[in-house]
């Protein structure tokens, strides 16, 4: 428990006049559990939480989730429960009268407690998260059960710390649920059109969420609000939990197909206003049938033009061609989206990584955040909770070990017993956070819609979620296959340069050695179907993979290998000296599971068999791998075709996932000149899509030298 005042009973009103609402809640009773302190700081928040305007939307609520200047001190967080905000509670005191000052100054005092226990993961290998936790909520149950269906459950529990909490959270939601209904019945819409959306919004939301969905538009309705509910992070798998709805009442011609992708654009639109996360798609349901390709169809049609959400198309071996058709559509629309999963590549992972997955469950693995592996509505996966820099120990390596190294074999052994120090400490750390966030840092709101919460009695950081694991990012992979594969020609084969010398040239940053730099690129390379640089990272990688999953959480599972670097890849190199591959200090590392940005220059076929030489069955986590192909290879169903068969064969060759950027070298030239001209551009960079303008120079120059797939 967190020491705190005895004065601290009496700072709620104050907090709540100052529009901290969510910190009004979480010090009305000091001296309860930290899970009834933030149930009811989320029960304040939902009381007190602005409405966005309602401007006609097929769906309710709609755009930012943050409309409002409350909360801003403390502020909800679906990571970490809360998010505090240290500059704004100084600028409040500065202008704060006594009763306020008194509330600030023990606000201060508690979180600033609650921080120092918590500041556990010190390591400097953090690349993507810190103890971060995407989730997704079980959308399914709501939509079946509806809330009403969750109170009773609670009411079997009562008297518990975590049911007692939990209804805190489920009043809160009631009252939300009851302005938004208020809201939209004194709404005037002008447009008639708007009006009809209106009546028709209330109509169902006077039915759900309490109580279970009775048609598709209630069913999307239901699950849109949950989306809100949970702070818009992943909408998870959309078109399997709306799949009944939507087959039966197309069957009865309460709904068509257009209604169906609107209905999902709207989503997709809410999911992009909030920066949300990954939606996972088609693939194998529970049940063993198919989900309605027409449904699937529709969720890839909504996504045109769009950034989010993080769309993860599962294709299985019989997937549909008007999938399949519908996929190729809009990825060469230029957005990015839907990343390729391999269905029964990423079930059989699953499977056989000793995680306890029940053999109903594998089917509903979807994404998280960027697309950290998780199973929809049943999970607690760290995502990130940490990332080793693989180059930044290979430069801690090379200045201890390669000066003395007999032999390549020797220093890649020394190379790698650094790496598994390394990974016993980052693993060490993830589980001594988990352990203090179980006693200290609930997450009501999760452990109210993830199973089995409720059911077990046991909060969600606590380990009351069905499955448990963390996920870890593996970073610059190739950066560190290419310096090794320079190394061992260069030093050791070939014996041109000692170790020495070589050392002294990274030091300098290959001031006044462009000779040597030129020599060592010329080395083999990562992504061109090379053996010499493939063997290494089949061989390293399986030994780095095998490192996390032979290790345990605290909270249960395993540590689960990834590589998802998203925009962390420029920040990522910037503590990273020159390497042996060539690059300068500082420069950003590679780019997720495939070649550093531009060195695949032998083409598509040979860059994806490289990419698969690496064990992707190890690392079901997910490796990303970006792809960057010209728009020709999507005009016309004969080179349609021959993408299938590309991407096919990568996944027979053992690939898990690739997304595909369409985009002209031309028009991101003219949008690093001009950015006014490009503010719609829409490009893949790491797990997601983003808007070309918000990425930093180094990334725009990153997604220059992407070398661009013609044929």
């Amino acid at each position: 428990m967190t020491a705190i005042s005895q004065d601290a009973v009496g700072h709620a009103p104050a907090l709540h006049g100052l529009g901290e609402h969510f910190a009004a809640g979480y010090m009305e009773e000091p001296h309860r559990s930290p899970m009834w302190r933030w149930s009811r700081a989320v029960r304040r928040r939902f009381e007190h939480r602005s409405l966005p305007a309602y401007e006609g939307q097929l769906l309710y609520p709609a755009g930012a989730i943050h409309c409002g200047d409350e909360d801003r001190i403390l502020s909800p967080s679906y990571s970490y429960t809360w998010g505090y905000d240290v500059g704004a509670l100084e600028d409040r005191l500065t202008a704060a009268d006594w009763e306020q000052g008194q509330a600030l100054t023990a606000l201060r005092e508690d979180l600033d407690s609650l921080t120092a226990q918590l500041r556990v993961i010190t390591t400097v290998h953090t690349v993507g998260g810190r103890g971060y936790t995407h989730s997704v909520p079980n959308y399914g149950r709501m939509l079946r059960q509806g809330l009403d269906g969750y109170a009773e459950r609670l009411a079997e529990g009562e008297g518990t710390d975590l049911c007692l909490g939990l209804q805190q959270v489920v009043a809160g939601i009631r009252r939300w649920h009851a302005r938004v209904l208020d809201h939209l019945r004194q709404t005037t819409c002008t447009d008639p059109a708007h009006d009809r959306h209106r009546r028709r919004l209330i109509d169902a939301l006077e039915h759900v969420p309490c109580r279970p969905a009775r048609s598709f538009f209630e069913a999307v309705v239901a699950y849109n609000f949950t989306y809100y509910l949970d702070d818009c992070d992943n909408p998870g798998r959309v078109d399997l939990e709306l799949s009944s709805f939507y087959t039966r009442d197309l069957t009865a011609g309460h709904t068509t197909h257009e209604e169906a992708r609107d209905l999902l654009c709207c989503l997709w639109e809410n999911c992009d206003l909030n920066n949300g996360w990954s939606a996972g798609i088609g693939g194998t349901p529970p049940d063993g049938e198919t989900i309605d390709e027409d449904l699937t169809v529709a969720c890839l049609e909504a996504a045109h033009g769009m950034r989010r959400p993080n769309l993860q198309l599962h294709v299985r071996r019989d997937m549909p061609a008007a999938v399949w058709e519908a996929a190729l559509e809009t990825i060469g629309s230029g957005c990015g989206l839907p990343a390729l999963y391999n269905e029964e590549a990423f079930i059989s992972s699953l499977r056989n990584a000793d995680l306890g997955i029940r053999e109903s469950d594998l089917a509903l693995y979807n994404g998280g955040g960027c697309t950290e592996t998780m199973v929809h509505g049943l999970s607690n996966v760290g995502s990130l909770d940490a990332g080793i820099n693989l180059p930044l120990l290979l430069s801690e390596t090379l200045a201890t070990r390669l000066a003395t190294a007999d032999g390549f074999t020797g220093f890649l052994d020394a190379y790698q017993q650094d790496i598994a120090a390394v990974i016993d400490d980052i693993t060490s750390q993830v589980s001594a956070e988990q352990q203090v966030k179980a006693r200290l840092r609930p997450q009501p709101m999760r452990s109210l819609l993830v199973d089995d919460c409720i059911a077990a009695g046991r909060e969600f950081n606590a380990g009351g979620a069905r499955y448990n694991w963390s996920v870890i990012n593996v970073a610059g992979l190739a950066t560190v296959v290419d310096s090794l594969a320079a190394v061992r020609e260069v030093v050791f084969e070939k014996q041109e340069i000692g170790g020495a010398q070589l050392l002294e040239a990274l030091r300098d940053n290959f001031d006044g050695q462009e000779p040597l730099r030129l020599r060592l690129a010329r080395c083999p390379r990562f992504g061109n179907d090379e053996a010499a640089a493939d063997e290494l990272a089949a061989e390293l990688s399986e030994f780095v993979f095998r490192q996390f999953l032979a290790r345990t959480p605290w909270r249960g599972g395993r540590f689960l290998p990834s590589c998802l670097m998203f925009t962390t890849y420029a920040q990522a190199g910037k503590p990273v000296g020159a390497t042996p591959d060539g690059r300068r200090a500082g420069e950003p590392i590679a780019d997720s599971a495939g070649p550093h940005q531009g060195r695949d220059r032998s083409g598509p076929t040979a860059m994806l068999k490289s990419v698969a030489s690496i064990p992707h069955h190890l690392a079901p986590g997910t490796l990303v791998v970006n792809a960057r192909f010209g728009g020709e290879l999507f005009d016309g169903a004969d080179q349609s075709l021959k993408l299938r068969s590309l991407v096919r064969t990568y996944f027979d060759l053992g690939g898990m996932q690739l997304q595909i950027n369409v985009i002209d070298q031309a028009v991101l030239e003219d949008a690093i000149a001009h950015p006014d001209r490009h503010r719609d551009l829409i490009v893949r960079i790491g797990g997601y899509s983003e808007y070309f303008n918000r990425l930093s120079p180094e990334l725009k120059q990153t997604l220059l030298e992407r070398t661009e797939h013609t044929t």
